[in-house]
């Protein structure tokens, strides 16, 4: 990211440039200020953009490859196209005489599961090909991670105080937890935010509560953190607010499943001797809360989380076949792993 930023201030942009991660919101800010550093935001003439698959190649370099219209430079962005999955050589020969006016902008953003990103390189581009090497030889390659808790929190309170607002510490985490770190929904809930308490001054926990989205995510990981610590009551109202929202008894189990899965992954991966980046990476959950999966793991046993797994897929085989209602299936597992010995 500084090494674009300092291309631009420099006035020394490159003519090729493969912008590659999973975080879009700075993919896809990154890739607009190139653009605008080219051309501007407006041009339509000598900024032609691209997305998914190229249909027809040659017609794309023919553009290319003529000179910029009133301007200095031309700009492409390919996005998401799979060109680096590809053995076609076409563009790759291409990049090699293309004429010093053109720039061409490549954008490839991971859009799969969270616990396979550490794959999203494998998923994106094949650097045994032509394309890939050549854009290596001649171009510039930045890749876009997840940024860190404490990164994200200097970037949320530099929002926060350009808009003349303070935010406590503990709406901080709320946020955060709420939201985990997708800048793209955390920009989203952030301007939430200042537009609701913009001329106030500050933003407490109460208003992060008040306006912001939750993650049914996090009230499943509640509601399984209190079936594990056999508090059935905070599980049971728990799961009753979900059904008063309209969720379904299903998904709800399902998801259930999916944090008892979670679970049992944290508690290998910590017998392995893996801490919280480790889990982070493997699991893809929210690194606010990899610190209570290890806490809720280490309660249980593998013979617990296994059979609450197994219970939550015959569960939901159950109510397939009409052997038992959904409401009252999820209530019963709820209830059995709440007084079952962990």
């Amino acid at each position: 990211m500084k090494s674009i930023d300092s291309d631009i201030k420099n006035g020394r942009i490159r003519n090729i440039y493969l912008l590659i991660g999973v975080e879009p919101y700075l993919i896809h800010m990154y890739r607009d200020r190139l653009v605008n550093a080219l051309v501007g935001s407006d041009d339509e003439i000598n900024c032609k953009r691209y997305t998914g698959t190229i249909g027809d190649m040659n017609a794309l370099i023919e553009y290319a490859d003529t000179v910029p219209f009133f301007s200095d430079r031309k700009v492409l962005v390919l996005e998401d196209t799979g060109l680096f999955k590809s053995s076609d050589d076409t563009l790759a020969s291409y990049l090699k005489v293309m004429p010093d006016t053109t720039h061409i902008i490549f954008v490839e953003c991971y859009s799969g599961s969270r616990s396979e990103e550490r794959k999203y390189e494998k998923a994106l581009i094949d650097k045994r090909y032509k394309l890939y090497k050549t854009v290596h030889e001649l171009g510039r390659i930045i890749e876009f991670k997840r940024m860190s808790p404490d990164v994200l929190t200097r970037w949320l309170l530099k929002k926060f105080s350009d808009e003349g607002l303070n935010i406590t510490r503990n709406a901080m985490d709320r946020l955060l937890e709420y939201v985990g770190d997708d800048m793209m929904m955390l920009d989203n809930e952030a301007a939430k935010l200042t537009g609701y308490r913009l001329g106030h001054g500050s933003i407490d926990e109460d208003d992060v509560k008040a306006i912001c989205t939750r993650n049914i995510a996090n009230d499943i990981f509640e509601m399984t953190g209190a079936i594990a610590s056999g508090n059935g009551h905070k599980a049971l109202k728990l799961y009753y607010d979900l059904l008063a929202l309209k969720e379904s008894p299903i998904r709800i189990l399902a998801l259930i499943g999916r944090e008892f899965n979670l679970l049992l992954r944290v508690k290998s991966i910590r017998q392995k001797g893996g801490g919280k980046d480790d889990i982070v990476k493997e699991t893809g959950i929210n690194p606010y809360f990899a610190g209570k999966y290890i806490t809720i793991a280490e309660r249980l046993g593998y013979d617990y989380l296994k059979g609450a797994i197994k219970d939550c897929v015959d569960t939901e085989e159950d109510f397939k076949q009409g052997r038992l209602g959904d409401c009252i299936g999820v209530e019963l597992l709820i209830v059995k792993y709440t007084s079952k010995k962990r």
